[in-house]
Order: structure tokens, then sequence, then C-alpha cells
């Protein structure tokens, strides 16, 4: 039905697109393959995944969510690693359609094939969208990079 780079679709468009696989992101009317991710990838997911919600959890901060569709609020649609929605802002998990709807207080990207498009492209992208932390984390040396947004 879709095709990468050739078929422009709104917003509305893409969110009614049945759930993959293949897995797609939506920018700027255009839909964005996302490639399945490799097991020493999702290894890393996993552990990450674990220690932050054993860390929310015991603290009573919120929910840590794993490969969840966000719907930005400037109508991009990613799919990050992993995002955290702290109790104040429970509110953007739609109950409906069980997607976030708003910026997360945290996007975790865990680097694969393509890193700058996580370094560079999504880094500007989820700033702008008021995503108030975003960790980078490389796939092959488990090196994180956190970048905080200051007013």
């Amino acid at each position: 039905m879709a095709t990468t780079g050739t078929q422009r679709m709104t917003l509305e468009e893409y969110r009614t697109l049945p759930e993959g696989p293949p897995f797609y992101e939506f920018e700027e009317g255009e839909l964005i393959m996302v490639a399945s991710p490799t097991p020493e990838h999702q290894d890393v997911v996993g552990v990450l995944w674990y220690s932050l919600w054993q860390h929310v959890r015991q603290q009573q901060l919120g929910r840590v969510i794993r490969e969840l569709d966000v719907y930005l609020p400037d109508g991009r649609g990613y799919i990050p690693d992993l995002a955290f929605l702290s109790t104040e802002r429970q509110h953007l998990l739609d109950p409906t359609d069980r997607k976030i709807h708003g910026a997360p207080d945290l996007v975790v990207e865990v680097t694969s094939s393509v890193p700058e498009r996580d370094r560079v492209h999504k880094f500007r992208v989820y700033f702008d969208n008021g995503v108030a932390w975003y960790w980078i984390v490389d796939s092959t040396t488990l090196a994180i990079e956190e970048y905080h947004a200051t007013p």
C-alpha cells in the first residue's frame, strides 16, 4: 500500500496503517522504513529498559515504554527504542490507541545502521518538539551520550 519516499500522505493516513512489520516512521508526509533490529541491538535495549524500569518503578516516577509510536507536536511519527513519561505526563499515553501523543520526558535511541539519523536529525527534531532528555547509545561501544534541553 505505502511506499517510502514516493507516496505523500497525512499523519492521519499514517496512523491508520496496519501494525508492522515492516515498521515505518513518518516525516513531512513521507514514510521512512525502519530496519529490523539485530539481536545485539535488542539486547542493549532490553538491558536499558529493565534498568530504567526498575528505577522508575521503585521511585514511582512514571513509566518506561519500549518501541511505541510517538506522535510529536510537529506531526512527525517516530518509534524510539525507549521513552519515559513522568507521572505528570502520563496523559500523553492515549487510552484509545495506546500511543504517545506529544513529547516524552526522555527518548532513548540505540544506534544502528544509520547512526547519523539519530545523532543529527532526530536530535534536532526531538528537542524542537519539547523532549527534555535525549540519550544516544552506541550499540557497539555501549557509550551513552546524554543531552538535556535547557531553557
